[in-house]
């Protein structure tokens, strides 16, 4: 008896240290990090990103993309190591291998690191790019080099679940919604929810400037002064002529470490052809009318202004805009610092510019 009871208990032991050990393996197998004798991995994050390299991919209802990968690699071991990402990462789908992917462009900050070296007891953060689908499950695989080619360094895995990245995958058409806003909420007077949520800009100061541009541009047709209060009511009827004629289009090109190229197609209103217009009623009020009087010529051609405006289209632009943008603390900014996009956009859509 005492032995059958002693045979229980051990049997129920073993069970029980079975359990144990099969949920720590299940824990660590869950993770986002793992360790062995040379490497400490985990990922500090990961998104889905645009390389720009392509022209401009289709986002609705995409099933994946390329992911970017952002890991803390630290040494644990007593000699350096080196890893080239290109090289020394695979991902595991299953028994397919998927290699790095190699885009790269400066402009989002997708460069590749020269210094792959890693010192002993040290750190660093190291980004990789693949190819991969959304909801899918995967394991990274890092095969160390270490300095010292006597020493033996082991791989290391770690498992990736693209679904815990669906959002920033949602997230990578913002900036093409961000510039759509910019547009139709400053130079059309249009309500855009998105501009509240995505963009960051000085409205005021930009609408200030976008009709004093159009003042000037009104003013070089016209032989006389034209009073303020009646520039602000011509630039009000060109705006709402914008809002129903003009159209416009932005597409995602590049989206990554919260810098964003984005292309602008758009047709809007020419003011060469408000311009001719004008310059035709000019000289019908002149061959009605003896003399010569220019103040009065101007007076009638813009008492026209707003059937000039109804009889003309909008004009397709035939170079694409590409603009840079880059997410300041949560919301998307036109980027001045290369290509003076704010003011390529504001010639288009308040001085009539449409190249």
């Amino acid at each position: 008896m005492k032995k059958i009871s002693k045979f229980l208990f051990c049997s129920l032991l073993l069970i029980v240290l079975t359990a144990c050990g099969s949920s720590d393996d299940e824990a660590a197998a869950g993770s986002s990090s793992n360790k062995d004798e040379t490497l400490e991995v985990s990922i500090e994050d990961a998104s889905y990103i645009l390389s720009g390299q392509g022209g401009g991919d289709t986002l609705e209802n995409a099933e994946g993309g390329l992911l970017q990968i952002d890991l803390q690699v630290k040494n644990i071991s007593d000699t350096s190591i080196k890893i080239y990402p290109d090289m020394d990462m695979q991902l595991y789908d299953g028994e397919t291998q998927i290699d790095p992917s190699k885009e790269r462009n400066p402009a989002l900050d997708l460069t590749v690191d020269s210094n792959n070296s890693i010192g002993a007891d040290k750190q660093k953060n190291v980004s990789v790019l693949f190819n991969v689908e959304k909801d899918t499950e995967y394991e990274l695989n890092i095969s160390p080099q270490p300095v010292d080619y006597e020493k033996e360094v082991s791989d290391i895995t770690i498992p990736i679940d693209t679904s815990e990245y669906n959002d920033s995958l949602e997230a990578l058409n913002e900036p093409a919604d961000a510039l759509e806003a910019y547009v139709e909420t400053i130079y059309f007077d249009k309500d855009n929810s998105n501009y509240e949520e995505f963009v960051s800009a000085d409205k005021n100061d930009l609408q200030a400037d976008a009709e004093t541009l159009f003042a000037d541009n009104l003013g070089r047709g016209l032989s006389s002064d034209v009073p303020k209060d009646d520039v602000e009511k011509y630039y009000e009827s060109f705006k709402q002529a914008s809002a129903e004629k003009n159209e416009i289009e932005a597409v995602v090109k590049g989206n990554a470490n919260d810098k964003a190229i984005v292309v602008l197609n758009y047709t809007a209103i020419s003011y060469e052809d408000i311009s001719n217009e004008l310059r035709n009623y000019k000289e019908k009020y002149r061959e009605k009318n003896d003399g010569f009087d220019t103040k009065k010529e101007d007076e009638y051609a813009l008492s026209k202004f707003d059937s000039v405006l109804d009889k003309i289209d909008a004009k397709k632009g035939t170079r694409e805009l590409e603009v840079q943008m880059t997410k300041e603390d949560g919301k998307w900014v036109v980027d001045d610092s290369e290509r003076d996009a704010k003011q390529r956009i504001m010639r288009i859509f308040a001085e009539g510019v449409v190249m």
